[in-house]
């Protein structure tokens, strides 16, 4: 900064109450650009330099820390002599697959010296906490190489030799006034059943009603189907009293029981639906007029839709509803008899886990080149890629970075992630490290075994792994098979097929569960026993090819007949003429004889 003074002026720079007659001084200092959030600057203008800045967007973290996120995993990548390039570097970050995509931009520049290309990172998801860090470790123990630490090292709260261009950040809105965050763009939860799509800023209305327009369409598409089936129906298997002529399938067993069938199914009631007002179709307006058709009642439907209308998909849908709201229905099969089991448990899912035995201190300091061989959710008999080996980041943790740094990098593991293996990492309240499998069950279970570095020892102490088991009980009083938290219905009983996953903690009896069949599953039932490859239609379609066959063989066997009856008439007539033949010859032969003794008397 520089100052001119002149004329009768006291004081100035540098001469303080004294008479000014003229002086020239200049002071030095340094601008510091701080963001309050944390966001990269942008410095631009005509002479940014003039101020002692840098064009461009740019900038550390001041006073800033790095906290990993337990849900994330971390990755890890080997540079060598194969890949030690930008392109290289790039291609094995992408290859890595943990969240990170790599990219190269050039920003144009040529001459001497001109480094254009730029690796540029971006987080493969959203949220404040999609932030990294990029540490480098040599093989062996060895320190790592210089130029990658000077390329892509990067710690927030540490030495940042890369730049961050765009700092990750939450979506920020305010529902009825209450303010709600969201890693993503889509905001879940701040109205129950809604999801909320933030496509831009600014204000809006959300009004949430009911589809009663969908709906009353779903009803009435309903019963236009019925009823165009029915016309197709009447048609094969009717008589025309007008034309005196019937359809091609009149009189037809299988076309008679279809129609029946169809009938009874959608003139019953609904079995199996607990705590539902609604159990057949004429309590929503549809109910079948004389001519066999279907036809609906607006007003019942409407009154349906006001009074009843989470029940209505309950009419169409297979659904379950238990008294217990951690018993849920999972799926069922075409063998399910609609109807209220009993459930009784008897043992409860477990996941396969490994819990220390002593607590963890304030800080474990892991080893350079730590690696543990882990063996996660293996089958009988084993298969090779549930086993690999694991290497954990090195450095010192308290025990919540302990936990979320070796949970980042057992997950991070690509033949883990490819077979939806995972784990969960925790410290208990007594400051034991517990390391369990995400999935439930016999299938659940896992193993630990130091390799190099830290011995799992340190962290573990003397604690050996616990296999998960699968849940047991009955339904409905009959055998039921557990696998995880799911138990099956045993074949050939009612239950047969009925999936229902079984959560919570306590064992006994856990109420009743309600298993009804709509209409629409029973219709689609019914569909698939006359329509699939085995249905009735395909057996009766091949019960008459096999006649016509039959038919055509039998014809073929009488024209074979009908060719040796030919033939042996042919072979008859041809003896018999030749049988003529000699006798006209003995005639004339004999009236020749007779003549000339006639003659010769």
């Amino acid at each position: 900064m520089a100052e001119a003074v002149s004329g009768t002026v006291s004081g100035g720079i540098g001469n303080s109450g004294q008479a000014n007659i003229g002086s020239s001084t200049t002071a030095v200092a340094s601008i510091a650009l701080i963001a309050n959030d944390g966001s990269p600057i942008n410095v631009g203008g005509s002479n940014p330099a003039g101020a002692g800045l840098s064009a461009g967007i740019g900038g550390a973290y001041l006073g800033a820390s790095f906290n990993a996120d337990a849900t994330r995993t971390a990755g890890n990548i080997v540079i060598d002599s194969s890949n030690n390039t930008l392109s290289g570097i790039m291609d094995a970050i992408n290859k890595g697959n943990f969240g990170v995509t790599a990219s190269i931009v050039s920003d144009g520049s040529t001459g001497t010296g001109a480094t254009p290309n730029r690796l540029i990172l971006t987080s493969s998801a959203t949220g404040q906490s999609s932030t990294m860090k990029i540490t480098l470790a040599g093989s062996g123990g060895e320190p790592p190489d210089d130029a990658l630490v000077s390329l892509l090292g990067y710690d927030p709260g540490g030495v940042q030799n890369l730049s961050q261009k765009a700092a990750a950040s939450d979506t920020k809105a305010t529902v009825n006034g209450i303010n709600v965050t969201s890693a993503s763009t889509s905001i879940g939860g701040a109205i129950t059943g809604v999801t909320i799509n933030a496509l831009k800023v600014g204000a809006s209305t959300l009004a949430v009603t009911k589809d009663t327009g969908g709906l009353t369409n779903a009803v009435n598409s309903f019963v236009k189907g019925y009823n165009d089936l029915n016309t197709q129906i009447t048609a094969l298997g009717g008589y025309n009293t007008d034309t005196k002529t019937g359809g091609p399938l009149l009189g037809d067993s299988t076309l008679r029981n279809l129609q029946a069938t169809i009938r009874a199914q959608l003139s019953s009631s609904i079995t199996g639906l607990q705590g539902s007002g609604l159990t057949n179709l004429s309590q929503i307006g549809v109910s079948f007029q004389k001519d066999g058709s279907l036809a609906l009642d607006g007003g019942k439907l409407q009154k349906a839709i006001d009074n009843n209308y989470a029940d209505i998909a309950s009419l169409f849908a297979a659904v379950g509803h238990g008294s217990d709201p951690e018993v849920q229905f999972a799926s069922s099969s075409a063998k399910t008899q609609a109807g209220n089991y009993a459930i009784n448990i008897t043992q409860l899912a477990s996941k396969g886990t490994l819990t220390g035995n002593v607590a963890l201190p304030a800080e474990t300091t892991i080893a350079a080149d730590t690696k543990w061989t882990i063996t996660l959710n293996d089958t009988t008999p084993s298969t090779l890629s549930n086993t690999q080996s694991v290497s954990i980041p090195a450095g010192t943790y308290n025990p919540s970075q302990l936990a979320t740094a070796l949970q980042s990098a057992i997950n991070g593991v690509s033949a883990f992630s490819n077979a939806g293996a995972t784990v969960a990492v925790t410290v208990d309240d007594s400051g034991m490290l517990k390391l369990e499998s995400t999935r439930y069950g016999a299938k659940s279970n896992l193993t630990v075994v130091g390799d190099t570095g830290t011995d799992i020892s340190a962290l573990f102490g003397s604690a050996t792994p616990v296999q998960g088991v699968d849940v047991a009980g009955t339904i409905g009083g009959y055998t039921a098979t557990g696998d995880g938290q799911t138990l099956t219905g045993a074949p050939g009983a009612p239950i047969d097929g009925l999936k229902l996953t079984i959560t919570g903690d306590t064992t006994g009896p856990r109420g009743t569960f309600g298993f009804s069949q709509g209409y629409a599953y029973q219709l689609n039932t019914l569909a698939t026993g006359y329509l699939g490859g085995n249905g009735i239609i395909a057996g009766r379609t091949k019960g008459l090819n096999d006649t016509v066959k039959d038919i055509t063989a039998q014809r073929d066997k009488f024209s074979a007949r009908l060719v040796d009856v030919e033939a042996r008439y042919r072979k008859q007539y041809t003896a018999l003429d030749t049988s003529i033949a000699s006798m006209n010859t003995t005639q004339s032969f004999l009236t020749q004889q007779l003549a000339a003794l006639s003659a010769n008397k």
